[in-house]
């Protein structure tokens, strides 16, 4: 295939127009009185999306010039990192991006050597990260998640109250689901539930295409110790459950090649609804984790032994049910299964009591390394048999109501954990805002250094500036205001426009979806500005002659059947 080679500084005039572009439309759902970004559904005929999340917008973004392209990619990758890492900050780290690029290139296009650009940065960045932490008010309370829950949601009422009893209820390490709810309220329901790292086998399964899960509702559970290779062994099974309307969760060992593609194309054509995930555990621990899972959910695990009849011989009684489950890429959670509560409660007490006998031994007794082994997997097998699951309905009028503040919600969720680990500090854009005189006293080592300190700065100050600008006040007033006070945990709340105690106003921050939101533009942006050349494929588009985007986007099946 021929190549294109782009250089500078046409290339990075090209990355930064996509850059721009994408920042522009995403900036505008910044801070509690940013609006919202209506974006066209790929598939004709179906509703648009509404959305104030940085990330859905950037990822809805695209362009025919490969290298805006390319520059929009870096702007979604950013937002898409801190979004999997602490769920908000997405349209913060989008802010901070364009504007470490903007001022980067321009450097770089005026002179400046780019790796000495690079240092002052992650000089600046080490300084911020640090400052951050430690100014960071810790010990959050309830009263606290509430406010930090009602900056996420946009000042969503009373989902603050209901996340503070999920975190409660459930501890830092609880699982939480969001679904969509029936009618106009949001509700929390607390349930006994199983959560373990392991996904699907296939994305393939995936029955919610926008949140890339699969979900069974009251399925059957078949547990079983060993590779499934072939699908005929699971014909039996599957038509006893399909001939009594329902579905079934397959945990295995593994489920080979053969075997998967039928379960997979009997599932799409929707003959059979089926997801295959692995069991968890390693080793021989598996064996007690399926044992595990059949006390839990009133089943039986099927082991290789002479008690366990063949695959083929399965019946219903043998399998284990379920309310609900939701499976993702790398989780599985068992909501509502049906075990017998007092035959858990033993297995619990005789797994403490086996701990209990580990932390007992003295010193010499057996190897440490194993003992500290088996204590951790009966520690994990008690954290499993006695897990409890959150349910949290998002109420609303209308499907594209509920889908927008679904996002929110489960944003400000991931906030409040995150504040959790690592303390708050005054939101609003303000304590990233007064980090800027900390870097007034950093010692460099050239001028150029000294140049990517002071892009930092620039950057530091956008996040204020915009918040302040989408709800229609002059940044520059606001920004007089806060240095006159010369009070760091004084901000602002741009709805009400008042100045106050960041913990009294309500507007609060956690620290660690700021640092992350940085500390990822910081990464991109310096791989940016150190790239002198661009070597691209150059497509062969007579494969697509006759061929529309928009015919097969109009012709493709609707996703919500």
């Amino acid at each position: 295939m021929s190549k294109e080679i782009i250089y500078n500084p046409d290339a990075c005039l090209r990355m930064l127009h996509g850059i721009n572009s994408v920042a522009r439309a995403a900036v505008v759902t910044l801070g509690s009185a940013g609006p919202a970004v209506m974006i066209q559904h790929r598939t004709d005929g179906i509703m648009p999306v509404f959305t104030r999340d940085g990330v859905t917008v950037a990822r809805a973004i695209n362009f025919d010039d490969r290298l805006a392209e390319l520059g929009a990619r870096m702007l979604r990758d950013v937002a898409g990192a801190v979004s999997r890492q602490v769920g908000d900050g997405t349209t913060t780290a989008i802010v901070l991006a364009q504007k470490l690029a903007h001022e980067s290139l321009k450097c770089v296009t005026a002179g400046f050597h780019p790796l000495q650009l690079k240092k002052g940065l992650d000089l600046a960045l080490t300084l911020v990260e640090k400052h951050l932490l430690d100014n960071a008010v810790i010990g959050v309370t309830a009263n606290w998640i509430e406010k930090i829950a009602a900056v996420a949601t946009k000042d969503e009422p009373g989902v603050g109250r209901l996340l503070a009893q999920a975190l409660e209820a459930l501890g830092d390490d609880g699982q939480l689901i969001f679904q969509l709810g029936n009618g106009r309220e949001d509700e929390l329901n607390i349930v006994d539930g199983i959560h373990y790292e392991q996904g699907y086998l296939s994305p393939y399964f995936i029955t919610d295409k926008t949140r890339a899960e699969a979900v069974l509702d009251n399925p059957y559970i078949l547990l079983y110790d060993r590779e499934i290779n072939d699908m005929m062994d699971l014909i039996p099974i599957l038509e006893a459950v399909n001939a009594e309307g329902g579905c079934l969760l397959i945990i295995a060992d593994n489920v080979i090649e053969k075997a998967l593609t039928g379960l997979l194309l009997n599932h799409v054509r929707g003959i059979f609804k089926v997801v295959a995930v692995k069991a968890p555990g390693f080793g021989d621990k598996r064996i007690d984790r399926l044992k595990d899972l059949a006390l839990l959910t009133g089943g039986q695990a099927i082991l290789d032994d002479y008690s366990s009849p063949k695959l083929e011989n399965v019946t219903l009684d043998r399998l284990g049910r379920a309310q609900r489950v939701v499976v993702t890429e790398g989780t599985t959670t068992i909501i509502g299964a049906n075990g017998d509560q007092c035959a858990i409660k033993q297995r619990i007490d005789t797994l403490r009591t086996q701990s209990a006998l580990i932390l007992a031994k003295k010193p010499g007794q057996g190897s440490a390394t194993g003992n500290k082994h088996d204590f951790g997997e009966l520690e994990e097998r008690i954290a499993l048999l006695s897990g409890k699951t959150g349910v949290f309905s998002v109420g609303g009028t209308t499907d594209i109501e509920i889908k927008e503040r679904m996002v929110r919600i489960e944003n400000a969720y991931m906030s409040v954990k995150a504040a959790l680990e690592e303390g708050v500090l005054p939101g609003g854009g303000v304590a990233l805002f007064r980090c800027i005189k900390l870097l007034d006293t950093a010692i460099v080592e050239n001028a150029e250094q000294q140049q990517g300190l002071a892009i930092m700065k620039l950057a530091l100050a956008a996040p204020l500036q915009n918040v302040v600008r989408n709800a229609g006040l002059n940044p520059e007033t606001v920004i007089a205001k806060l240095n006159a006070a010369d009070d760091d945990h004084l901000t602002i709340d741009t709805q009400r426009n008042c100045y106050g105690n960041f913990l009294e106003i309500g507007i609060i921050d956690p620290v660690k979806v700021m640092r992350l939101a940085l500390r990822n533009a910081v990464s991109v942006v310096t791989t940016l500005i150190t790239a002198e050349t661009v070597v691209m494929n150059v497509p062969d588009l007579s494969i697509m002659a006759g061929y529309s985007p928009e015919w097969a986007a109009a012709t493709r099946e609707d996703p919500r059947i």
